[in-house]
């Protein structure tokens, strides 16, 4: 752990700085997890100023990788802090320092201590993107007698599908503030697939627009080794294929690294080229050992993979490719991004494998076909516009917050 992510942690424990409201007009703290919850709250956030130009809003952020991708991502006007630790004193300082009119929580960041305080002060809480997975649901209801007032704190949640929803309710939520809309994540998506991204991208690693690539994103389980296996298999038939593979979880980067030098296969690291400009691609397959960087790295492929999907754990962001008009390949395991693939199938722009051997046939026979280019851009595109909208139907809900707190300050 470099000396930067220590300070992170130190800085979530409260040693450092303590954010502060001017008070000039609404105050909305938002708090995401990482990376993927901040990419959720960007359309919200985005179009805050519309509907009240003098909000103040707050993100904060629970990792180092996510702090860094909201601070380069967010408008200049948000103010970004690392998140207190759900103890006492980090959370105390914070919510007394800050003192929202509203805290806007991302997804499934759901912390006893955190609500608690928010709701000794006052403070309402809606949720937005909302999503509670069966086994987070199961252990909710195994430790209700922590977890169940932090349901019952919730004044709104907008959240993805109707079995969130249901799920919530057994919760403790009321059924009369929850509303279905989807996921926000999507709404940004297109403004950030800036083709300059990908050009820089492929100077960088020396790519050329000519050689067929291959990004395997969110690798879970046995498809880290099963992705290098089927990229060994496709290059000995197109020794031009080049391969990025990215695990979801960077522990996974040495086993990765291992199975390569086991079998004799030269690799980069990706980082070795953020580190240092002058850095030459020495192999075709690169692994993808830091966090943020795969959304833009998909504008590289034609051959796209999304994870969590052939591994049973129910399938993590299948949509992002699109943005870039790319066709996304997944496995059945899909019961998180079910909405999703629904979607997706319905346009022709995502397809669906049941095994590492059907993934490689299908690929092997687009690459001896010359097929490889043949995207689907109007299909991404339609399935994209199907899946967004989502920000503004949260902006929605949001609004009555805003207004009552600018009554009540109006009052004073």
């Amino acid at each position: 752990m470099g000396e930067d992510e220590k300070a992170f942690w130190r800085r979530r424990f409260l040693s450092g700085r303590t954010p502060k409201a001017c008070r000039n007009g609404p105050c909305v703290w938002f708090h995401a997890a990482s990376v993927g919850e901040v990419t959720g709250g960007l359309g919200v956030i985005g179009r805050l100023p519309d509907v009240d130009p003098q909000v103040e809003v707050f993100l904060s952020v629970g990792t180092p990788q996510g702090y860094r991708f909201a601070r380069s991502h967010v408008p200049k006007n948000v103010q970004v802090f690392e998140a207190p630790m759900d103890v006492p004193w980090a959370v105390w300082r914070t919510v007394t320092s800050l003192r929202p009119d509203v805290f806007v929580t991302l997804e499934s960041e759901f912390w006893p201590l955190l609500h608690w305080c928010l709701r000794k002060h006052g403070i309402p809480v809606v949720l937005l993107n909302g999503r509670v997975s069966e086994k987070s649901w199961r252990q909710y209801r195994r430790f209700f007698f922590i977890f169940g007032h932090v349901f019952r704190s919730i004044q709104w949640a907008c959240v993805n599908t109707v079995e969130d929803q249901q799920r919530l309710v057994t919760l403790g939520v009321s059924p009369q503030r929850i509303t279905v809309t989807g996921s926000a994540k999507y709404d940004t998506l297109t403004h950030r697939a800036d083709p300059s991204l990908v050009e820089a991208w492929r100077r960088r690693l020396g790519l050329s627009s000519e050689a067929p690539a291959l990004v395997a994103g969110s690798l879970r389980g046995e498809e880290c080794q099963a992705l290098l296996e089927i990229f060994i298999k496709l290059k000995r038939e197109c020794p031009r294929l080049v391969g990025i593979f990215a695990p979801r979880h960077l522990d996974r980067v040495a086993s990765m690294i291992a199975w390569l030098q086991g079998h004799g296969v030269p690799y980069d690291l990706l980082s070795s080229f953020l580190s240092n400009e002058s850095q030459r691609r020495q192999s075709d397959c690169l692994v993808v050992d830091g966090i943020g960087h795969l959304f833009e790295l998909y504008g590289l492929g034609h051959f796209i993979f999304c994870g969590g999907t052939l591994a049973p754990v129910g399938g993590h962001n299948i949509v992002e490719p699109l943005a870039w008009g790319k066709t996304v390949y997944y496995g059945p395991h899909v019961e998180k991004v079910w909405e999703e693939q629904v979607v997706l199938q319905r346009h022709g722009a995502g397809i669906m494998v049941h095994s590492p051997e059907d993934l490689y046939g299908r690929w092997r026979h687009a690459l001896l076909s010359g097929a490889f280019g043949g995207w689907k851009k109007d299909a991404a595109r339609k399935a994209l516009e199907e899946l967004g909208g989502a920000a503004e139907r949260q902006l929605t809900s949001l609004q009555p917050f805003l207004w009552r707190a600018k009554a009540q300050e109006a009052s004073k």
